[in-house]
């Protein structure tokens, strides 16, 4: 059946502040990455994400569901192949008329300059996809893949002009702002596009700024020299919120971090020690501490906000000292070291990992820990080179499917090469949770989908696949006179078009 709707609508923050940039109409964005840096040229040298200039076929709205947007409707026409009808009557920036050959332009641009595009994407060369008439596109994946739709559900899968030119960060999107200047790694100012399909922006013009240190963008907002500060410094949060001239927003993200076992090596391929070592750990006192109460102590490895988590179907491993020594005595566990593996950008992850070892001995179970660089950091979880890998996961796209398939399906990402060469792997159970992934990968309705990973996620749980540690929350700062600010679970796919001055 086709999927349709008469009429969209964006998540926005609607509001007004006073600018002392001089501008009375304009509203200045901190951001804490640069939205000019270089990884940014196969969109043109802006940043897809925040800056509302380029947009996607589909849109991820507040309950992480998908919308139609530059494409209208879309229908599965056999396993692998996929029709999407186009919008008709959107402009770009240069005045031009959006058609179906725009986006055959855009998504081969994509699978050339991106090298991990095309399995992200499932779509393979120029064949993949084909401009079937004026406003029809009809894209054939590389393997039946049931959530095509909202997997380019993305910021980074947005339709673009080929007049583009990366090198004079020249983007000609569709979006409802587009870019007037561009000051390399300091900000991209752009104004309401006039002839915007949507609703246009009410707000004249938005300047994002990179303003990486967290001290300085709380600074700044307390200066009244921008609007509003996206993540701002934990240990400030609370003084920002006793503050009268700021609001501080939070939202829970469809990000969590977790860490993972090794099941088949010793000594944590026995689920007794994980079950123990899962109730060794105070969660609650790595958020109220480390993360100073940004987040919250995690159930399972798949955050809430994605429908299919199963937080709401599963009991935690309560935190219990004489519950875990007792199973810790009660496991085969005979003194060996764990080690625990962290990659070294993952913010706060030495201390976590800290907390997490010195739960671990006063239980009785020896560990150490690995810091490593994030090639490294792969590179010993693929080849099970370790105990418990502790990381962040989590989607930005509107089918999050890939979070459970990649961790934890033996032919996912985490455990293909051991599965492939030894038919073992690192944290995946195999067997019946493989084939309810499977089942749940390819469902083409949101109760079948979550009724089979949610089994899926019983039976991880049952056997302590994990050891979640806590869910993520994106906290951004504004002026008080902002008002109606609302940010996404995937908060790079806030719109701000609702912003008034």
């Amino acid at each position: 059946m086709l999927k349709s709707a008469a009429a969209v609508g964006a998540l926005s923050i609607a509001g007004c502040a006073e600018n002392t940039s001089g501008n009375s109409s304009g509203v200045r964005i901190a951001l804490n990455t640069d939205p000019t840096a270089e990884v940014w040229n196969t969109h043109g040298g802006i940043t897809p994400y925040w800056t509302n200039v380029m947009e996607p076929l589909v849109w991820v709205n507040q309950e992480m569901d998908t919308e139609p947007w530059l494409a209208t409707d879309w229908e599965q026409t056999s396993e692998t192949t996929w029709e999407f009808a186009i919008r008709e009557g959107v402009s770009f920036h240069n005045g031009d008329k959006l058609t179906a050959d725009h986006v055959v332009y855009s998504f081969e641009t994509l699978l050339s300059e991106l090298a991990y595009a095309p399995g992200w994407l499932r779509l393979e060369g120029p064949e993949s996809i084909v401009a079937l008439d004026e406003y029809t596109v009809e894209f054939t994946t590389t393997e039946p893949f049931s959530v095509f739709p909202g997997n380019i559900a993305h910021n980074m899968v947005c339709i673009q002009h080929p007049d583009r030119n990366p090198d004079e960060n020249r983007v000609i999107g569709t979006g409802p702002y587009q870019v007037d200047e561009v000051v390399v790694q300091q900000e991209v100012v752009t104004s309401s596009f006039d002839d915007y399909w949507n609703d246009a922006g009410q707000v004249d013009e938005l300047v994002f700024e990179v303003i990486e240190d967290p001290n300085t963008r709380s600074l700044s907002l307390e200066n009244d020299e921008i609007d509003i500060g996206m993540s701002p410094p934990r240990s400030q949060i609370d003084s920002l919120e006793s503050n009268d001239g700021v609001e501080v927003a939070r939202q829970e993200t469809a990000g969590s971090c977790y860490g993972g076992f090794n099941l088949y090596d010793a000594p944590t391929d026995d689920p007794v020690l994980r079950r123990a070592l899962n109730h060794a750990v105070d969660q609650q006192l790595i958020v109220d501490t480390i993360l100073e109460n940004v987040g919250s102590p995690a159930r399972v490895p798949i955050s809430p906000t994605i429908y299919w988590s199963a937080h709401d179907q599963v009991d935690p491993y309560e935190y219990d000292e004489d519950t875990a020594s007792s199973l810790v005595e009660e496991s085969a566990y005979g003194g060996e070291m764990i080690t625990i593996v962290v990659p070294n950008d993952l913010v706060n992850g030495r201390d976590i990992a800290q907390v997490l070892l010195d739960d671990f001995t006063s239980v009785g179970v020896e560990a150490e820990i690995q810091m490593a660089e994030r090639a490294q950091y792969s590179d010993l979880v693929r080849n099970g080179n370790g105990h418990l890998f502790l990381d962040t996961s989590g989607s930005n796209s509107g089918a999050a499917d890939y979070v459970i398939y990649d961790s934890f399906h033996s032919d996912g990402d985490v455990n293909q090469r051991r599965y492939r060469n030894e038919e073992t792997g690192v944290q995946n159970l195999g067997g019946e949770v493989d084939t309810l992934i499977e089942d749940g990968l390819q469902a083409t309705e949101s109760a079948v989908k979550e009724e089979k990973y949610v089994q899926a996620q019983e039976r991880m749980k049952a056997q302590a696949v994990t050891l979640p540690v806590y869910y993520d929350e994106f906290v951004a700062a504004y002026q008080s006179g902002l008002e109606g600010v609302s940010f996404s679970p995937i908060p790079e796919f806030t719109s701000w078009t609702s912003l008034e001055k």
